[in-house]
C-alpha cells in the first residue's frame, strides 16, 4: 500500500477532519496507551474510532510469535504513530491531540543498537536511525524492496538512507542508500533499498512531521512584547 504514487490516506486523520468523534490509533504492543485509549473514547459520549494495529503474520511474512514486537517496531519505524484526539481536551487541534507514547519525540527517526561481530570475531555495537526502512527489512512482504551489498562491494556511492533523505531530490543522483543489517554469522552488511521504498520512508517521515506540527510539537513560543514589557515592569516594582 505503502509503494502507490498517492499519498497513504491515513483514516485517523479522516475521522479527526469531522472534528467532533474522538480518535484512538494505537497497536496491541502499547496495551497501556491502548486500554487508556478504550477507556477514554467510550466514556467521551461521542462517536468514537479505535484504529489498532495488530500485525498478520502471514501477510507480513513474520512468525507466529512476532506480533506483539513487530507492532511495536511500526510505531518506532513511523509506520504507525501513537495518535489520540479528544475534542473535549481543547478547540485548537495542538490542545486536542496527543501524540504520547511514541519513541524520540522529537527526531524524525528514533534509534536502535545493533549488535554484531566484526572481522576479528569480537562483539560490537552501532547505534542507528530507525528508519522506516529498517522497519520493513524485519518483514518478509518488503524482501524484494531490499538487495544485499557484501563488504568487497561497498563503495563512496552508498550512503546511509538516513542521510539520502536529507539531501534534495538532484543531489541523490548517483547515489545508493542503503541500511545496516547483519548476515546468519552475526556480520556486519549493508541492505541496498529501493526507490520505491526510499519514497516510503520520506512519505512517512513527513508524516510524522505533519503530525508533530497538528499537535503542537517543536513550534517555536510566540513572543508577545507587551507581556514581556509588563512582566519586567512588575519584576521591578
Amino acid at each position: 500500500m505503502l509503494f502507490r504514487s498517492e499519498t497513504r490516506k491515513e483514516i485517523s486523520l479522516i475521522a479527526m477532519a469531522h472534528r467532533t468523534a474522538y480518535v484512538l490509533q494505537s497497536t496491541i504492543a502499547h496495551v497501556n496507551h491502548m486500554l487508556e485509549g478504550f477507556i477514554d473514547g467510550i466514556n467521551s459520549r461521542r462517536p468514537a474510532l479505535f484504529n489498532i494495529y495488530a500485525v498478520c503474520p502471514p501477510e507480513h511474512g513474520v512468525g507466529d510469535d512476532r506480533s506483539v514486537a513487530q507492532s511495536k517496531l511500526a510505531v518506532e519505524g513511523r509506520a504507525y504513530p501513537l495518535f489520540k484526539f479528544d475534542p473535549d481536551a481543547g478547540v485548537a487541534f495542538s490542545e486536542s491531540v496527543s501524540l504520547d507514547g511514541n519513541p524520540a519525540p522529537e527526531a524524525d527517526w528514533p534509534s536502535y543498537r545493533l549488535n554484531y561481530v566484526d572481522e576479528n570475531g569480537a562483539a560490537q555495537a552501532m547505534e542507528l536511525p530507525m528508519t522506516f526502512a529498517d522497519f520493513a527489512a524485519t518483514e518478509a512482504r518488503f524482501a524484494k524492496q531490499f538487495k544485499k551489498a557484501p563488504p568487497e562491494t561497498w563503495n563512496d556511492d552508498m550512503i546511509a538512507l538516513a542521510e539520502v533523505l536529507k539531501l534534495a531530490e538532484d543531489e541523490r543522483d548517483g547515489k545508493f542508500p542503503y541500511i545496516w543489517a547483519v548476515d546468519r554469522k552475526n556480520r556486519l552488511t549493508r541492505l541496498l533499498v529501493s526507490a520505491d521504498l526510499v519514497r516510503s520512508s520520506e512519505e512517512r517521515r513527513d508524516f510524522w512531521r505533519q503530525l508533530k506540527d497538528v499537535a503542537g510539537l517543536g513550534r517555536a513560543e510566540e513572543v508577545d512584547p507587551a507581556a514581556v514589557a509588563e512582566q519586567v515592569r512588575a519584576e521591578l516594582i
